[in-house]
């Protein structure tokens, strides 16, 4: 999914990383082409020219920061370069629109953030930090459509908040995981940053024709990320 750059990754840094979990994959497998996935797979790293669009339009900026993903079966990691401010913004949209736009393509997703150093050698495929771990059991307990933060995360958030243009899509709320409803700080992936402003309705109703493919128990994320839309939009009236 992730092509090659020109510039250096350190072997061991320290970096973002987001584990996300393609829900209800196993179901999909059963019940589709091997064709069907590998196109729906494909359509997510598409999703890519979105960053380096992003990156395009900030005046240089950004050209410094870079992501890497690395997707197998169900799961999909990425990682951010270094952790400068830049790297963090450009982690947080990126993410933001990887999750957007999969959802757009009826592709349901659930993630986790977490921060800290970790060692990513390309060439050999080695991937390994306590980040990882992190964000790894963290995805685990999250129980709607969405992206909850680590508590590494929240602290490089709360130190380097005013020069981040990613507070525009991150906040706290009450936040549906497995284990109840906890406050956690969350990146809001369907906040719109431009006009024109986020259609709530449309949103609402985008999530629950999730349930013309669910049954039983796993319908509980399509009402909880509806319980989390509804949430958000109370708070930015």
């Amino acid at each position: 999914m992730e092509k090659e750059k020109t510039t250096n990754w350190l072997p061991t840094d320290k970096r973002f990383v987001a584990f996300i979990d393609i829900l209800g994959f196993k179901d999909l497998v059963m019940r589709s082409s091997h064709s069907h996935i590998y196109d729906l797979l494909s359509e997510i790293s598409k999703l890519r020219s979105l960053i380096d669009n992003w990156k395009d339009k900030n005046d240089g900026r950004y050209s410094n920061a870079e992501m890497y993903t690395v997707s197998f079966s169900d799961s999909i990691v990425v990682f951010s370069k270094s952790d400068t401010v830049e790297d963090f913004d450009l982690f947080a949209f990126g993410i933001k629109w990887l999750f957007s736009g999969a959802i757009d393509k009826s592709i349901p997703l659930k993630g986790a953030l977490a921060y800290g150093e970790i060692s990513l050698n390309k060439s050999s495929q080695i991937y390994f930090g306590q980040p990882i771990i992190d964000a790894y059991l963290l995805e685990e307990e999250v129980n709607y459509f969405g992206i909850v933060a680590h508590n590494s995360i929240e602290k490089f958030f709360k130190d380097n908040e005013e020069k981040s243009v990613s507070k525009q899509i991150l906040s706290e709320f009450k936040t549906p995981l497995k284990c109840g409803t906890i406050s956690h700080l969350n990146l809001i992936w369907f906040k719109e940053i431009d006009n024109p402003p986020t259609d709530f309705n449309t949103l609402r109703n985008k999530i629950k024709n999730f349930q013309y493919n669910i049954s039983g128990s796993p319908r509980r994320y399509i009402d909880n990320t509806i319980n989390v839309i509804d949430q958000v939009e109370n708070e930015l009236k």
